[in-house]
């Protein structure tokens, strides 16, 4: 029996990366079945489609804010029997489908869903501070499994879990994945870590977009949260040099030079969401982007 799949990809200012993350989708190993891709621009000042796209690929406009929102949007139009999540600056490996259909016919579970390996990648030759950071910090997908949730840049689903809890929460900046995931688990689907279905991600060269990102997870965690919940980020946010740092400086696949930068970049970083905290505690808006 052949599957079904549906890639959704929600895309905001990052249309120059499409064709190449179209191309790795192209050279799949995996070749049976139907596969549809579904681009979804999320508000981007310039949509600069590719000049020749495959007859499988479609793209759609979402006009709420917000990456949840735009994932939701290509939930509402797809057809495939699994969803695949991954975003607009990521690169899947040529044997990411069939990675993820091994593991779908090896579980032996009957409600579950896939996380896959994450690796941070830097483009160029001798990569910035901050791309550093991002490198050593990575996306450390097996870490979040093993504590219930996972990161939409590589997350396979079955469609009868997006029937049952109805897709990602729109109000949600950031985080919007690890609500997904718990709900899931609440509904008893269980989520099952794929090591070899690998996407890899670009890495953030810039202060700004480290910093603008720092500051979405840090106001997404203080969203449509009880005030108990507020007060344990109060004190973790002030608590995570502590651990961050240690976690950094512990990463010995990475020279010293390497965990002393991700260290320094890493407590410029706190000092944005510290900021950040107070802002939205004191009633500011927080970042949509």
């Amino acid at each position: 029996m052949y599957l079904s799949f549906t890639v959704v990809i929600p895309i905001y200012e990052q249309w120059h990366f499409i064709p190449e993350l179209l191309e790795c989708l192209s050279v799949q190993t995996y070749r049976t079945g139907l596969v549809e891709i579904l681009l979804i621009d999320n508000g981007s000042s310039q949509v600069c489609i590719p000049k020749e796209i495959p007859d499988n690929v479609k793209i759609l406009y979402c006009n709420t804010r917000g990456s949840y929102a735009a994932r939701n949007c290509g939930l509402h139009y797809a057809r495939g029997e699994w969803i695949f999540f991954t975003d607009a600056d990521c690169l899947p490996s040529e044997n990411w489908f069939e990675e993820v259909v091994q593991k779908i016919y090896s579980t032996k579970l009957n409600d579950f869903f896939i996380a896959g390996r994450v690796d941070s990648i830097s483009e160029r030759k001798k990569p910035t501070a901050y791309e550093i950071y991002d490198i050593v910090k990575g996306i450390p997908q097996e870490h979040y499994v093993r504590r219930g949730y996972a990161a939409t840049a590589n997350l396979v689903v079955p469609r009868k879990l997006i029937k049952k809890i109805s897709g990602f929460n729109e109000q949600l900046y950031s985080g919007g994945d690890a609500d997904f995931c718990r709900r899931a688990r609440q509904n008893n689907f269980n989520i099952v870590y794929a090591h070899s279905a690998l996407i890899r991600h670009r890495t953030r060269s810039s202060w700004e977009e480290i910093a603008t990102k720092a500051r979405r997870v840090k106001g997404g965690q203080l969203v449509c949260k009880s005030l108990k919940y507020k007060i344990w980020i109060f004190f973790r946010t002030f608590l995570s040099p502590i651990i961050t740092i240690f976690r950094l400086l512990k990463k010995n696949q990475f020279t010293v030079k390497y965990r002393l930068l991700a260290a320094w970049v890493y407590l410029r970083v706190w000092v944005a969401e510290l900021m950040e905290m107070f802002r939205v505690m004191l009633g500011g808006k927080p970042e949509h982007r």
